[in-house]
């Protein structure tokens, strides 16, 4: 789940990156994506930082209650 913050400078990478590595449960790194997809935002937009969250929206598959799966943006599908 940190590959995506490798190679980024800055504080909000680095706290991002630091509540990834300390979060005890499955539920707080889900919620944790959203500051990831907001951090990469910043830096490469949000179509190329939706793209990079893909992989890490799979390794969450089967893990989580259904109602807090990812639902597809299908404006940024492609």
């Amino acid at each position: 789940m940190l590959k995506p913050l490798q190679g980024h400078e800055g504080q909000r990478f680095h706290r991002v990156a630091q509540r990834i590595r300390y979060a005890d449960e499955m539920e707080s790194l889900w919620y944790l994506r959203q500051d990831m997809l907001a951090a990469l935002s910043e830096v490469h937009g949000e179509a190329q930082a939706r793209r990079a969250m893909r992989p890490i929206n799979k390794l969450f598959k089967g893990l989580l209650p259904q109602a807090m799966v990812a639902r597809p943006h299908h404006r940024f599908a492609n």
